[in-house]
């Protein structure tokens, strides 16, 4: 034991020497933070001036979006980083490493505890993401989540700055609630009450690894015992500390309500004399009420110059506690303002600033303790309503006709709250204009005339205040300036030219000229001149002669103001000297151009009376000129090679005075084009038709087209034929073509094997009258029959037509050959007049009248008539086959043998299968009726002589006892005739003898035969 006293005597110089060290570092450190915080306020104006050591967001990677400063490495930098970003909210400095984050919403925002990293809150978080903060109506209450271990945040930073350098780092896991997009495990929180986005986060009973993001089942690991929490100084005015919760922030502190009692329960230990006061746990806890106030400014004012008390009641306490307070929170600002009577009941304040003041007081009785937090908040000063200022931009306007609308904006009217009505008046008018009706910000005038406008504007708010505002609008009458005359030029005349016309549409006036009018000057040679169109801007003037005239021209405006000019034409003999012609330098242009102007206008000597005239000397192709008699012309049509053109001019009507010069034209080509195939374009043909024609010449190139070829497309029909080679030329010619679609594809070519293609479709259909065209097929062979015979033959059938009423021609549409048949086939209409005959009545008629009555009055034998369409009904039960001209029925029809046979012939559907089903079976049966009936008529009357053949019966002997009983024969018509007869050849013959005991009685449908021995 003594030992031990010497031991802990000898070292308690060093325990002592060390506690004191321990004590300066800790000042020096409290003064370093001092200075730093300094500093760093003077840079931005901070919401939480102190630096929170060891202390973490509680939402680490989920608290908002970090953006990692790789060239900020102390606190000082990093804070002045984080105030350059306006959307920043904490500053961290984790190992050297600085971090800015975003904060997402207050309670992801939290500070709790984690080694290694300083944090400075730069700037409040919105009130409106404080989403997590639920406050009761009776007490202040702070929620303590579980807070995110240390070696998790530190993770979660570590990866964020390997795996980014000097970029934005972020790891939201955003969702929408209700669509199942988070992981395993994990379900959307939304951001609020009435929001759908939110974040994935981990469901009750499982936590987010460090490393994947996976959402495992258990509890997170913290180094943190379950109730331990950080320290965070206060300062107050008494430079003591107080003992909060880490997770107790400013911005959580400064959104709490006024509450009139709050408990807060002991937790953990302080560095405060309150707290200090026992070692023990107090035996009761005392429930202590704060009444809170919530004060104004007064107006004009930036601090509350009245002084304020705050006072504490310990509910059920002994009159003899103890009081002490400590500032938690208050305003950032220069003048802190003052408390005094802190260790009473109720304190006093003084010189407070606009915002939120929170103290905490401690409450000790005998046997008894207990705290509560209260605020005194302090708000601007009651609005006090000012009348609206109505502006108008331009106060005064000045328009000038013919400009007749002006916009007065009265837009920059303002209201310390918000203006709600606007209302134009008019002050002053010319007579007769009314102000428009329009009650916004802006004023739309139209239709101004000259004069003075005075309008007010009048503005009201809510409470009816009213301003207002006065413009004035000059509206100036338009200047009406006098026209400028503009006769033109003076002009020469050269014989034997008398004619001219003088132009004065160039004159001018602001408001247009009214009047026009041409006199003859004082100033000319006095000849006669006949005018024409004198009050028109242009002057005709005929029957001039040698010498000078002068013109005056006098124009008008609508209010009469006039302005005018003159003008001279000189008359002149001709000048017969030949012009000396000049066609200009040679030209050369490049293909695919093809056209070139011709220019003749550097010719000299040449006066108003020269004739010109171009023509072409030499070329590949002949030139195409718009017009040969002018000076200049232009020509088209030119293709790869030289041209050369010749120009003559002469004077008067002499032409054998002449000049002539010659330009050459070359036409290169620079680069071939491929030729432009042009089929044509799609069109249609309406049959009859002997040759369809399909144009492709419009098919062109840079040089020339050099080949065609027309090519009959897969789907087209295969009918007709291409005639005198025209698949090879420009213009493609086929004939026998039938209704329906061709399609045709032309390719072109040029000299450098170039080439294109284009299709055309060509639509055949039927004729108007196709269906009254006649095929009559006659005997007679294409080879020889004559045309005088064919005109004959259709003379003869127009006589079998002719009425009195009528005359019927016929128009011969086709003449063919059938092949190995040798007959001749001819389609043909029927005109009565300017009418189509129906084509069923013709051949009605041919067929009553020719075939049948008179067909030796024909040449040649008439075979067959009929429509080219078939048209028949089949008797309106079948459709007629146009291949066969026979009828297909429908079920249950057939055709009548009858009439196809042994009546007209014509195809038909006339009988009912089922009618004739049920009329054959009629027939069968009354014919087997009829014969049942005639025989048996037969039978009755011969019958009676023919006695019917019988076999001779066979007997045999019977036994003794048996001798006595008579036999007799089978009765004629017995049951069993036919089955003995059938059985055998013998006959049965039956026992009669009668039944001796009752056992044998015969049973009711049962007969016991006795077999005869035979």
């Amino acid at each position: 034991m003594k030992c031990g006293a010497c031991v802990r005597g000898t070292f308690f110089p060093f325990i002592l020497l060390l506690h004191l060290l321990l004590q300066v570092l800790i000042c020096c450190g409290k003064g370093v933070d001092d200075l730093v915080l300094k500093k760093l306020q003077h840079q931005c104006s901070l919401a939480d001036p102190q630096i929170h050591e060891n202390t973490v967001l509680y939402g680490a990677k989920e608290a908002g979006r970090y953006d990692v400063i790789t060239n900020a490495t102390n606190l000082t930098a990093c804070v002045h980083a984080c105030c350059s970003n306006k959307k920043c909210h904490v500053a961290l400095l984790h190992n050297e490493h600085c971090v800015i984050v975003e904060c997402r919403n207050a309670t992801m925002c939290r500070l709790t505890a984690g080694d290694g990293s300083s944090l400075v809150v730069v700037r409040k978080v919105d009130a409106r993401k404080l989403e997590d903060a639920q406050l009761s109506n009776n007490k202040t209450q702070i929620d303590h989540a579980k807070p995110l271990t240390k070696s998790g945040f530190d993770k979660d930073v570590q990866s964020s700055l390997q795996l980014v350098s000097n970029t934005t780092v972020t790891d939201d896991e955003r969702c929408e609630f209700g669509l199942h997009l988070c992981k395993e495990n994990e379900e959307c929180v939304p951001f609020g009450k009435r929001r759908r986005d939110g974040l994935c986060q981990c469901v009750s009973g499982f936590y987010r690894k460090t490393t994947g993001g996976d959402c495992v089942k258990g509890e997170p690991t913290s180094t943190l015992a379950p109730k331990e929490a950080e320290s965070t100084t206060y300062p107050g005015n008494d430079n003591k500390t107080t003992s909060v919760d880490s997770s107790y922030t400013p911005d959580s502190l400064s959104s709490l309500p006024a509450a009139p009692t709050s408990e807060v329960p002991q937790k953990g230990s302080a560095s405060t004399p309150s707290s200090s006061m026992s070692s023990q746990q107090p035996d009761e806890k005392l429930v202590v009420s704060i009444n809170n106030k919530t004060l104004y400014l007064p107006a004009g004012s930036t601090f509350y110059e009245d002084r304020v008390t705050l006072s504490a009641y310990a509910i059920g306490a002994p009159s003899e506690c103890k009081y002490e307070w400590s500032l938690l929170q208050q305003p950032t600002s220069d003048d802190p303002g003052s408390v005094s009577d802190t260790k009473s009941q109720t304190i006093t304040l003084s010189h407070l600033m606009q915002g939120v003041y929170i103290f905490k007081v401690v409450v000790d009785a005998p046997k008894a303790h207990g705290e509560a937090v209260g605020n005194v908040t302090v708000l601007p000063a009651k609005r006090v309503n000012q009348p609206p200022k109505a502006i108008i931009v331009q106060p005064s306007q000045e328009i000038k006709l013919p400009t007749s609308g002006v916009i007065i904006d009265g837009s920059g009217s303002t209201d310390d709250d918000m203006i709600v009505s606007y209302h134009w008046e008019m002050v002053t008018a010319p007579l007769g204009y009314k102000l428009p009706d329009q009650t916004g910000p802006t004023l739309q005038l139209t239709d101004l005339i000259p004069g003075s406008y005075r309008i007010m504007l009048r503005v009201k708010d809510k409470e009816g205040l009213e301003g207002n505002e006065t413009t004035v609008v000059n509206v100036i009458k338009e200047t009406d300036y006098p026209p400028t005359a503009n006769a033109g030029g003076d002009q020469i005349v050269y014989l034997p030219q008398t004619e001219i016309i003088l132009y004065g549409n160039t004159s001018t006036d602001d408001h247009g000229i009214e009047e026009w009018e041409w006199t003859k000057g004082p100033k000319d040679s006095g000849k006669a001149v006949d005018m024409q169109d004198t009050r028109t801007p242009f002057l005709h003037l005929s029957n001039l002669e040698e010498g000078h005239y002068q013109f005056i021209l006098r124009v008008a405006d609508s209010i009469g103001q006039s302005s005018n000019t003159s003008v001279y034409v000189y008359v002149q003999k001709p000048n017969l000297a030949a012009p000396k012609a000049n066609a200009g330098e040679d030209i050369q242009i490049v293909l695919p151009n093809t056209t070139v102007m011709l220019d003749g206008t550097h010719s000299t000597d040449n006066t108003m009376t020269t004739h010109w005239l171009w023509k072409q000397i030499s070329g590949p192709n002949t030139a195409h000129f718009l017009k040969t008699d002018e000076v200049k012309v232009n020509i088209s049509g030119l293709t790869k090679g030289k041209y050369t053109f010749e120009l003559t001019a002469w004077n008067g009507d002499d032409p054998t005075k002449n000049t002539t010069d010659n330009v050459t034209v070359t036409v290169i080509q620079d680069k071939n084009v491929p030729p432009k195939a042009n089929a044509g374009g799609d069109f249609s043909v309406v049959l009859p038709v002997s040759v369809v024609e399909v144009d492709g010449s419009k098919s062109a190139d840079d040089v020339a087209v050099t080949k065609w070829l027309w090519e009959r497309d897969a789907t087209s029909l295969a009918a007709g034929k291409v005639i005198n080679g025209s698949d090879h030329s420009p213009i493609l010619m086929f004939t026998d073509v039938v209704a329906g679609g061709y399609v045709w594809k032309l390719t072109v070519w040029d000299e450098q094997g170039a080439f294109t293609s284009d299709t055309v479709s060509i639509i055949v259909k039927e004729g108007p009258h196709h269906l009254d065209e006649v095929e009559v097929v006659v005997g007679g062979d294409i080879g020889a029959l004559s045309y005088s015979q064919l005109t004959t033959l259709l003379q003869k059938l127009e006589l079998f037509f002719h009425t009195s009423e009528s005359a019927v021609s016929i128009h011969l549409l086709s003449l063919t050959g059938l092949p190995h048949s040798g007959h001749v086939t001819l389609t043909f209409l029927a005109y009565a007049g300017k009418e189509v005959v129906r084509g069923p009545d013709v051949v009605s008629t041919l067929r009553h009248q020719v075939m049948s009555e008179s067909s030796e009055l024909l040449d040649l034998p008439l075979l067959s008539v009929d429509t080219i369409v078939c048209q028949n009904n089949c008797s309106g039960h079948g459709e007629c086959t146009q291949a066969t001209r026979e009828c297909r029925c429908r079920t249950w029809w057939m055709e009548s043998f009858f009439r196809r046979h042994m009546g007209d012939g014509i195809p038909n559907c006339d009988w009912s299968v089922v009618y004739v089903f049920v009329t054959i079976c009629l027939v069968v049966l009354a014919t087997g009726l009829a014969g049942w009936g005639i025989t048996s008529l037969l039978v009755r009357n011969f019958g009676g002589n023919v006695r019917p053949h019988r076999k001779p019966p066979r007997y045999s002997l019977l036994d003794g006892h048996e001798e006595t009983i008579k036999l007799k024969s089978r009765p004629v018509g017995s049951l069993l005739d036919s089955a003995s007869e059938s059985d055998s050849d013998a006959e049965i013959l039956f026992d009669s003898r009668k039944m001796k005991h009752k056992a044998d009685k015969q049973r009711n449908g049962y007969h016991k035969l006795t077999r005869i021995r035979t």
